[in-house]
């Protein structure tokens, strides 16, 4: 494996960007040798003076794609640079796409029907029965339930994605006696394990680590993962750097993100891992991150995301 810096990546991206990929302006510096000005020709030269040092040879220069197989070798490489698009990222198709548009639609109905606390329980069989009911909702059409079992059943490794299955089947679902909400939060954890960790937690952090992501049903994956293929124009491979596929997510299991009160949305981004909070909470040994810096997952730096 290469050791990928910034500077490396940065020089190198210029070459995935002339391929549609990666943006960027850097350059790749070819050292041309060539004579300078008023040089001597051989046959001028004092055959009692000194031989000249030998030139350097020239520097092998590898052509495009081999540079491009380089880089795409480091595991680590699509989880540090996640918001960029690669070579061989998957895409939604012109189709599929429109299908997107049109659950994510009915998500964001159904989740201010049941209420976003209760929208994080739902199962797959609740969401389709709750869009048929809910104002300014419509059913999800025979098509749309293919294709997110096409979606729920599809190989993530395939995304560059590398993390585990937990939710085996697209009917799973979480039992509301095994989870109980976090006041203020609009959250719930698990109770045992996932509910202790928390109020231990907070109990040595202080009051102003919040929580800010429980336990994650089946529905609510799916709901949050489709509005990032959205945002990334049908890059699934891409959505699959900042959010866990739907069956993916280790959330369904106990895991919960944590923040710092009044941040909002940085509590989502590395402007976390600058704060007295997450600070502390690595001086307690509590920091247990599951998706890391260096992390060959394919998935970003999460220091906000706390393993149980």
């Amino acid at each position: 494996m290469i050791s990928l810096k910034r500077r490396d990546f940065l020089k190198y991206s210029a070459l995935l960007a002339a391929s549609g990929s990666l943006g960027g302006c850097a350059f790749i510096e070819k050292h041309l040798h060539r004579n300078s000005h008023g040089e001597k020709c051989g046959s001028c030269v004092d055959p009692f003076a000194a031989p000249a040092p030998k030139a350097p040879a020239a520097p092998i220069v590898k052509n495009d794609e081999e540079i491009v197989k380089e880089l795409m070798r480091d595991e680590r490489v699509k989880s540090k640079y996640f918001s960029q698009n690669f070579p061989d990222d998957i895409y939604l198709s012109a189709e599929n796409h429109l299908l997107v548009q049109g659950l994510v639609k009915k998500f964001r109905a159904v989740q201010r029907y049941v209420g976003h606390g209760n929208f994080n329980l739902l199962s797959v069989d609740n969401f389709y029965l709750f869009a048929s009911s809910a104002p300014n909702c419509e059913a999800v059409t025979m098509k749309e339930k293919l294709f997110m079992e096409e979606l729920f059943y599809f190989d993530a490794h395939k995304y560059g994605f590398r993390g585990e299955k937990t939710a085996p089947a697209l009917t799973d679902s979480i039992a509301k006696r095994e989870v109980e909400k976090v006041p203020y939060s609009g959250h719930f954890l698990k109770r045992e394990q996932s509910l202790e960790l928390f109020k231990k937690v907070q109990r040595d952090v202080g009051e102003s680590l919040i929580l800010t992501s429980g336990i994650r049903g089946v529905a609510k994956q799916f709901h949050l993962f489709l509005e990032k293929a959205l945002e990334t124009k049908g890059n699934l491979s891409k959505a699959s750097r900042s959010l866990a596929p739907p069956g993916y997510s280790f959330h369904y299991l106990g895991d919960f993100d944590v923040g710092k009160k009044n941040m909002g949305l940085r509590n989502f981004d590395q402007d976390f891992a600058q704060t007295d909070e997450f600070k502390r909470l690595v001086d307690l040994g509590y920091i247990n991150i599951r998706y890391t810096q260096s992390n060959t997952l394919g998935v970003r730096f999460e220091p906000w995301h706390l393993k149980v």
